[in-house]
């Protein structure tokens, strides 16, 4: 009873606002179509083929890389990052397999079975492949949620969350509503990591962002330049397919 009195008088609070709201209440309908409309931007868009630049920013360290890629939705990809015009890194997935190719001898070729890897512990992204994917077709990563919310201090945000999932999705939009921002956050309300989407340019009669920013909690930075995005593209199967050991 003490417990829930606290919650009670704290419920002005962002935190056990949110909290009430994740695990007391059914799904608001409204933020549950506002998300579903959000999860169908580019949904008509499943292979890309581009070049542009990628640039990783770890406290005093900046690299920029150019990069080149094919992608199909959900998990093929190929795609290099190069540097003064030489190959650095390759990551090919063929939805099943994954491989990492250092072209600079970092590391030993390395393929595993996977059809979802976390990039983080290879090339220092935090994002799952299937969401660079995402990023790389124009899209809002997807991932399942059981309820959806909007709270009276933020209406123009939309939070969502999976059932006995300590995580929070929140969605933000701008007023045609073409989605500017995707983060997840921990049931604290900490950002855990952040997409933001700009520098937005029409290409075959699709609304595609030139420019995405990555950041996680501890504050590294990915920025990915998508100015030369081709959507739906003819792949090769072939191309996602690299030999490691």
């Amino acid at each position: 009873m003490i417990a829930v009195l606290l919650c009670a008088v704290m419920l002005t609070g962002p935190g056990c606002a949110m909290l009430g709201l994740q695990f007391g209440k059914q799904t608001d309908r409204h933020a549950e179509d506002i998300i579903n409309r959000i999860q169908t931007f580019n949904a008509q868009i499943s292979t890309s083929r581009g070049t542009g630049e990628l640039t990783l920013t770890r406290g005093f360290r900046r690299e920029t890389y150019k990069i080149a890629w094919a992608a199909q939705w959900p998990n093929r990809l190929r795609m290099t990052l190069l540097m003064s015009g030489h190959p650095v890194e390759t990551i090919a997935s063929t939805g099943q397999w994954v491989t990492f190719v250092s072209h600079t001898g970092a590391h030993k070729p390395h393929s595993a079975v996977s059809a979802d890897p976390d990039l983080d512990p290879y090339i220092n992204i935090p994002l799952r492949l299937s969401e660079l994917v995402s990023l790389l077709l124009g899209k809002v990563p997807e991932r399942p949620f059981t309820r959806a919310w909007i709270v009276p201090e933020k209406p123009d945000i939309v939070f969502a969350s999976q059932s006995f999932s300590p995580r929070i999705q929140e969605f933000l939009t701008d007023k045609t509503g073409i989605p500017i921002r995707y983060r997840v956050l921990d049931k604290k309300m900490n950002v855990i990591f952040g997409i933001w989407y700009s520098q937005f340019f029409i290409r075959d009669n699709f609304i595609l962002p030139g420019m995405i920013t990555i950041k996680d909690a501890d504050q590294r930075t990915m920025e990915i330049s998508l100015k030369k995005l081709m959507p739906n593209i003819p792949v090769k199967e072939s191309i996602f397919q690299l030999t490691g050991s």
